[in-house]
């Protein structure tokens, strides 16, 4: 490695210019380019790995119900993974500069694979249940850990038109997984939406493990367990599960004012208290160090994160539900009319890395991007069934335009912030904050839809008369559970004797009533909802404030004296 200097960095006008250490935009380990791209193809697949499995399992859950039975333990699916995801996506950053960076990554591949590997071979919920589990704890170490091998081997200058194109590939992963998965569940079997992360994996694992090479990091196994802050992990995987679980579970197995939500947030706080307590006072090498959050650019980016993953996978998961509930159509179909989404996220990401490369400067982009998506938000609230589908392209353009300014810029911005020493824990704790922004969103724009949903509907004489006569029946069926409650009109009809005209004419028209009632309800609710969603943007402007630009294009050493 060459000897350490240091230069003049400039910063905002209104600012002194610093002196940094030229470590911080070199390149820490070198790689030749052949070297390089077959290890930049291994993060690739990795990153591919991860965003398929976030989405590519929710097209299959109908054929698992229909093997296994259980419908009961469908959130579970889902929620398992998020469970240990979430947590051990912080602990990834300590441990890759305890253990190295080589050794966790490799860690979080292998059982993030012995996972998909128990989900394809499960003979019972259950079996799947603990499988996505443990999928979970790899998966939840796969993206921190690309962006903290990244910032090794490529310089904070160059970083960006890097980074990029992993943003690009999770993007087209995310929409492609529910299309996959519903190939793979309609013609061949369920089990390959886990079976197909076995070769990807494989490849992504041969390539590190021989071309990715990386200094050991000093010390006996024995002095590096010794150095992991286990207090502090544990009370960190509590809380965090604490957190995550009633957001998952609230609204469908548990209602959000039961005992079990409310006593889990309330301990998810006071965990949080502790973790901080022990992190500032009591851990020799805590996991999040204190000093973090003395950089307000550092902790307003990491805010970003957060709301960045509210806004987005908000916006992502209920358009599709509206697409479905309003224009009736499948979850493929309304998972293709989101293309345009993701073809503005994954351009302008591209485009913003190589300016972002070129100028050296980061901190536009981050007022640039939260205000295209106010535009984006507050035009896509007004959908309705009379809304054209080019208006429906243009208008998820924009707000894919908007989110690809946002999502490598926090990254960059956090990483060109932190101390060198700091990269991996900050890189790692954006990316918890992003998943937990994820779930924060979903829950309360999934709420709001649910309760302005049954507000708009309770009054609907020809709606209320089908519920009843559902409940009558046995069959579960109330205004929140909406694509289910459709399903059970659409199909109503069918079982209506045709022997007495006029009483079917009479039942029909109240069966087109009451779905036109229900359709306007979850209408006028999922423009209120989505309105609601301009918080998370508004927030992530006023955020942008806070973050101080660092001039990451070097500028030439001073001279010697």
């Amino acid at each position: 490695m060459p000897e350490e200097e240091t230069f003049e960095i400039s910063r905002d006008a209104d600012e002194e210019p610093q002196v940094v250490d030229t470590k911080f935009s070199a390149v820490k380990v070198p790689l030749g380019k052949t070297q390089f791209a077959l290890v930049y193809l291994g993060l690739l697949l990795s990153i591919m790995l991860g965003a398929l499995d976030q989405t590519i399992v929710a097209t299959a859950l109908k054929a698992v119900v229909s093997d296994f039975g259980h419908q009961e333990l469908i959130p579970w699916i889902g929620s398992a993974y998020l469970f240990t995801a979430s947590p051990f996506g912080t602990l990834y950053g300590k441990f890759s500069d305890i253990f190295g960076r080589k050794p966790v990554f490799m860690f979080a591949i292998v059982t993030f694979e012995v996972g998909s590997l128990i989900c394809g071979v499960s003979n019972s919920m259950e079996m799947l249940i603990v499988g996505r589990a443990i999928a979970g704890v790899g998966g939840g170490g796969i993206f921190s850990s690309v962006l903290i091998i990244l910032s090794d081997i490529v310089s904070i200058q160059d970083r960006g038109k890097f980074i990029g194109p992993i943003g690009a590939v999770f993007g087209v992963a995310s929409v492609i997984a529910p299309l996959i998965g519903g190939a793979f569940s309609d013609h061949v079997t369920w089990r390959w939406c886990f079976f197909i992360n076995l070769p990807l994996g494989l490849i992504t694992i041969i390539t590190v493990a021989v071309f990715l090479k990386f200094p050991p990091v000093e010390g006996s196994i024995r002095e590096k367990v010794g150095r992991v802050d286990g207090l502090g992990a544990l009370l960190l995987l509590a809380a965090v599960i604490c957190l995550v679980t009633p957001l998952q579970l609230g609204g469908t197995i548990w209602s959000w004012n039961s005992g079990e939500v409310i006593g889990m947030f309330i301990a998810s706080i006071a965990l949080f208290a502790i973790f901080a307590f022990v992190e500032s006072k009591v851990a020799k090498e805590p996991l999040v160090p204190p000093e973090i959050f003395s950089s307000a650019s550092v902790t307003a980016l990491l805010l970003t994160s957060v709301l960045f993953g509210a806004a987005f996978f908000s916006i992502s998961y209920y358009i599709s539900l509206f697409f479905q509930v309003v224009f009736a159509e499948s979850a493929t179909d309304a998972g293709l009319k989101l293309l345009p989404l993701i073809l503005g996220f994954v351009v302008v990401n591209i485009i913003t890395g190589v300016l972002i490369s070129r100028l050296g400067h980061y901190k536009n982009f981050l007022f640039i991007g939260p205000a295209v998506m106010i535009i984006g938000i507050s035009l896509i609230s007004g959908f309705t069934i009379w809304t054209t589908a080019a208006e429906q392209i243009v208008y998820l353009l924009i707000i894919g335009l908007g989110t690809g300014f946002i999502s490598q810029t926090r990254i960059i911005g956090a990483q060109s912030s932190a101390p060198p020493s700091l990269i991996s824990v900050v890189t790692a704790l954006l990316q918890t904050a992003n998943t937990l922004g994820a779930s924060i969103g979903v829950a309360i724009t999934g709420t709001l839809l649910n309760n302005f949903t049954a507000q708009n509907t309770e009054s609907a004489i020809s709606l209320q008369y089908f519920i009843n006569q559902f409940l009558a029946e046995g069959i579960s069926a109330t205004t929140t559970d909406l694509l289910p409650l459709l399903e059970l009109l659409q199909n109503a009809a069918a079982d209506y004797p045709k022997n007495n005209t006029t009483a079917a004419e009479v039942y029909n028209q109240t069966l087109a009533n009451a779905t036109t009632e229900l359709i306007n309800g979850f209408n006028g609710a999922y423009k209120t909802a989505m309105l609601v969603v301009l918080v998370y943007p508004a927030s992530t402007f006023i955020c942008a404030f806070f973050v101080k630009q660092v001039q990451m294009k070097a500028a030439a050493p001073p001279a010697k004296r």
